[in-house]
């Protein structure tokens, strides 16, 4: 039992962060509770475990067992941080484009703190990666709910599987929606954008896996997710997060380039571009 604790006591991060890769794209947006009244904005379950997370990281941080300072981009994320603190009491107090009632001021400094709950992800995972071993970990989960995201987008389309928005007040509420036959794909996660931003990071990563495997069979298998996870994406009716796509895509050909040659990377661009398109 000592070993068991003692092991949980040095990768209680890993452990969470993946539970945090997992739980958060898969998990409908069922509310808790409201936080403001008439707010669309409501608590829910993933909030907790990323509370309790950063919980563990500060104590860690106590303990001495990370240093906050080997962290590159903190300077970068407080100085973003004290600026958005400064846009809300510019837009209080001095542009006065937010009234001075309570539940304009709440909701405006809610959007801030919502700001420092998404940061504090990076955080858990930076300090959870230590070994190569754990990346590869990671990279399997992530792929495995890549997978899990499709299959629950062409639910929605082609199977009537129930969808959860927060799009607007009522739909944050936890309704179960149905989509009609033109209506936008859902992520488990918000709404048809956010799906469609989630699939640009997943299709990018995946492309660039994609031109490194060696594997025929492997490429086979990763090149039925791509294309399984662009057709979804262009369920999701988003234009811009396709211009996204394009341009992940663009930049993980050219930064492969670099080791597989010019004339590969143009090649490969031309074709990749070329289908997506089509």
């Amino acid at each position: 039992m000592k070993k068991v604790l003692g092991w949980l006591d040095d990768n209680i991060i890993a452990v969470l962060a993946g539970f945090l890769l997992v739980f958060i794209p898969l998990y409908p947006k069922w509310p808790l509770f409201d936080i403001l009244y008439g707010y669309n904005v409501r608590v829910r379950l993933e909030d907790f475990f990323v509370a309790f997370s950063l919980v563990i990281y500060v104590l860690w941080l106590f303990r001495r067992k990370i240093v906050l300072a080997k962290n590159p981009i903190t300077i970068g994320l407080i100085v973003y941080l004290i600026l958005g603190f400064l846009s809300v009491l510019s837009a209080l107090f001095w542009a006065q484009t937010v009234p001075l009632q309570y539940l304009h001021v709440a909701k405006t400094v809610l959007h801030w703190m919502r700001r420092v709950e998404y940061f504090s992800l990076f955080y858990i995972f930076f300090v959870s990666v230590t070994s190569l071993k754990r990346i590869r970990a990671y990279v399997v989960l992530f792929f495995m709910v890549f997978l899990a995201v499709i299959i629950y987008g062409y639910g929605q389309k082609y199977l009537y599987w129930p969808a959860f928005s927060t799009m607007n007040r009522e739909f944050a509420k936890g309704w179960w929606l149905y989509l009609t036959a033109h209506a936008r794909v859902l992520s488990t996660f918000g709404g048809h954008y956010d799906l469609a931003g989630y699939l640009v990071i997943a299709l990018t990563l995946a492309w660039s896996f994609f031109f490194g495997m060696k594997s025929k069979l492997q490429k086979f298998g990763l090149g039925l997710l791509i294309a399984s996870g662009f057709w979804l994406l262009i369920l999701t009716a988003s234009r811009i997060s396709f211009a996204g796509y394009i341009f992940g895509l663009s930049v993980v050909v050219f930064l492969w380039s670099f080791k597989k040659g010019l004339g590969w990377g143009i090649s490969r661009w031309l074709v990749t571009i070329f289908l997506s398109t089509l």
